[in-house]
C-alpha cells in the first residue's frame, strides 16, 4: 500500500501503518484546533468517514474529544416516547498498544480527565496483553418451581436425556444465528434451596410447597453478537418442553448477565524504574499503587470506588459503541462479589511486584529487575454485529476508529482501558491525589457554563488554572475582566492591540468576542 500525505503517521483499519513521518498523527491532538482534528480525522480514517462534509462531522472543544454528528434524519429512534436526544462527548483514547497492535479507543463519558488519565497510563505502560474466550457464548436461564424434592433427581435426567431434542427446538428460534455458524451448544443445570422471605410481614401465597428451583442454563455462541434477544428468544421458546419434560412449572425465562463464559484478561508488565511521576521515584509509585490494590482487597469500602474508576473506563467505551453498559456494569460487579466463593466484594483488578532471577544470580539491590505487573479479570458482553448498531450511524464511526474489532477484541480493548484507568487512579491517588488533575480539567467545563464563548474557553480556563481559583464565580470574574479589556481594544484601535493583549497571552479577537458576549448577557 502506497503511503498517502497525512499530517502524521496514523494507524488503522487492520491496523495497517500509514506514515509520512516519524510523528504520530495523535500527538498533541487535544492542542489542535476544531477545524485541524476533524480534518486529520476525516484524512486519516477515508473508509471510516468517506469523504464527509464539515457539516456532517462535527468535534467538540474539549481534550481529545470527538462528536460525530450525522444527518438525524438518517438516526432511526431505538426507543420509544422520544420527543429529543442527550448527547455525550466522544473523545480518543490514545497510546494503547494491544497485543502488539495499535489501537484508537473512543470513550464516551461526560467526566473530566478519564480519557486522559487512561491515555496517560497507556503511554507509561506501553503495551498491554490481553485474551478471550474463542467462542462468544451467552447463557438463557430457565427456572423451574413446583417439582417435589423426590422427583428433582428424574427432573434433572429427563433434562440430559432430552439434551438433543431441546437442542434442536431451541435453534429453531435463532435461525440467522444458525446461518452465521452459532447457536445452542449445551445445557446444564443447577439446582438452588429456596429461602424464606426475609421481610417480615410477608404473606405466602404459594400453595405448592416446593422445596428447590430447577434452573436451566442453555448456551448459546452467538458469534460477534452481544446475544440477549437470542438468548431470550431461546428461552421462551423452549419453556414449554422444559415444563412437560421436568413436570415443574416455569417461572422466569431470560438472558443471564452473569455473562462467566465471557470472562477477559488484560495485563501488563512494567519496569519499576520507569515509573517515575514528577517528584516520586519508581518505587514509591509502585509501592503507593499495590498498597492500594491491598487495601482494597480488604476493605470492600475502598473496593467500591477502586471498581468504580475501573468501570469509568468500560462504561465508557461501551457507550461510545453502542454496547449495553448497563449488562456490563452488572456482570462486573457481580464478578467482584462471588467469584473466589467468598462473602466479600474485591477489586477487579490486582497488582505485584516481580523479580527477574537474574537479580538474585547479580546481587543487585537496586530497581533493575524489577517489574510492576497489573491485571484485570472481567466479563464483558458486547457485541460488534446487530443489535442497536444499525440504528446510530456514529457506532458505525467509533467502530470503524478501532478498526472494526470483532466482539473478542472489543472486549480486550475495553479491559486494557480499564486496567489503565485503574493504573492512572492509583499513581495518582498515591502521589500528589486525585485532585488536582481532575480540577484543572473540570476547570473547562466551569468555564463554559458560565457562559463564555468558545474561541475564548481555553484563555479564560488557563487564566482560571493559573490564580489558582477554579470556581464559576472565578470564571465569571475573568470572563467579566478580559470583556473590558476587549472594550479598550475597540475604543483605542489597534494601536494598543500588543499592550492590551501581552498582558493576557490571547488575540484581539478574542478579547473582542469576549466583550460583546459580555454586552449580550447584561442586555
Amino acid at each position: 500500500m502506497k503511503p498517502r500525505t497525512l499530517p502524521c503517521s496514523v494507524s488503522y483499519g487492520n491496523h495497517v501503518p500509514i506514515t509520512t513521518g516519524s510523528r504520530s498523527w495523535a500527538s498533541g491532538f487535544y492542542k489542535r484546533t476544531l477545524r485541524e482534528r476533524q480534518n486529520i480525522l476525516i484524512e486519516a480514517f477515508p473508509e471510516v468517514f468517506g469523504r464527509n462534509s464539515l457539516e456532517t462531522i462535527s468535534l467538540d472543544m474539549n481534550s481529545q474529544s470527538v462528536y460525530v454528528t450525522p444527518d438525524t434524519s438518517s438516526c432511526r429512534s431505538p426507543i420509544e416516547v422520544d420527543p429529543t436526544t442527550i448527547g455525550l462527548p466522544v473523545g480518543l483514547a490514545l497510546n494503547f498498544v494491544i497485543n502488539d497492535k495499535p489501537i484508537v479507543i473512543p470513550m464516551a463519558i461526560e467526566e473530566p480527565s478519564v480519557i486522559a488519565a487512561a491515555s496517560g497510563a497507556a503511554k507509561t505502560i506501553k503495551k498491554f496483553t490481553a485474551v478471550a474466550p474463542e467462542k462468544n457464548m451467552i447463557t438463557s436461564q430457565i427456572a423451574v418451581t413446583n417439582i417435589p424434592e423426590s422427583k428433582m433427581d428424574d427432573a434433572i435426567t429427563n433434562i440430559q436425556t432430552h439434551k438433543n431434542s431441546i437442542i434442536s427446538l431451541a435453534n429453531t428460534f435463532v435461525p440467522n444465528m444458525i446461518k452465521r455458524g452459532g447457536g445452542v451448544r449445551n445445557i446444564t443445570t443447577r439446582r438452588i434451596r429456596r429461602k424464606r422471605n426475609p421481610h417480615p410481614r410477608h404473606v405466602e401465597l404459594c400453595q405448592e410447597n416446593f422445596t428447590e428451583w430447577l434452573i436451566v442454563h442453555v448456551q448459546i455462541d452467538v458469534c460477534d453478537a452481544m446475544g440477549a434477544n437470542c438468548a431470550n428468544a431461546v428461552a421462551e421458546g423452549i419453556a414449554t418442553k422444559i415444563e412437560d419434560i421436568t413436570g415443574g412449572k416455569v417461572s422466569l425465562r431470560i438472558v443471564s448477565n452473569f455473562s462467566t463464559e465471557r470472562i477477559v484478561k488484560a495485563s501488563f508488565r512494567v519496569p519499576v524504574a520507569s515509573l517515575g511521576y514528577k517528584t516520586h521515584t519508581g518505587r514509591s509509585v509502585a509501592l503507593g499503587i499495590v498498597q492500594a490494590y491491598e487495601m482494597a482487597q480488604i476493605d470492600p469500602y475502598r473496593a467500591t470506588t477502586h471498581n468504580k474508576g475501573i468501570m469509568n473506563g468500560i462504561d465508557a467505551v461501551a457507550l461510545a459503541t453502542g454496547q449495553d453498559w448497563r449488562a456490563i456494569e452488572a456482570g462486573a460487579h457481580a464478578w467482584a462479589a462471588c467469584r473466589n466463593d467468598i462473602e466479600r466484594y474485591e477489586p477487579l483488578t490486582m497488582y505485584w511486584i516481580e523479580k527477574e532471577d537474574r537479580m538474585e544470580e547479580n546481587g543487585q539491590r537496586d530497581d533493575t529487575g524489577l517489574y510492576l505487573c497489573g491485571e484485570i479479570n472481567v466479563p464483558i458482553c458486547v457485541g460488534t454485529a446487530g443489535g442497536v448498531l444499525a440504528t446510530n450511524p456514529v457506532y458505525k464511526y467509533n467502530l470503524g476508529l478501532m478498526g472494526n474489532p470483532s466482539s473478542s477484541e472489543l472486549a480486550m480493548a475495553m479491559a486494557c482501558v480499564g486496567l489503565a484507568q485503574n493504573f492512572a487512579a492509583l499513581r495518582a491517588l498515591t502521589t500528589e491525589g486525585i485532585q488536582q488533575g481532575h480540577m484543572k480539567l473540570h476547570a473547562k467545563n466551569i468555564v463554559i457554563a458560565a457562559g463564555c464563548p468558545s474561541s475564548a474557553i481555553t484563555t479564560v480556563t488557563d487564566r482560571m488554572v493559573d490564580t489558582g481559583r477554579i470556581s464559576f464565580a472565578a470564571a465569571k470574574d475573568l470572563i467579566g475582566t478580559t470583556a473590558k479589556k476587549g472594550m479598550e481594544v475597540i475604543k483605542n484601535g489597534e494601536k494598543n492591540f500588543g499592550e492590551i493583549t501581552a498582558s493576557l497571552e490571547c488575540s484581539p479577537s478574542v478579547l473582542v468576542t469576549l466583550w460583546r458576549t459580555e454586552i449580550n448577557n447584561k442586555v
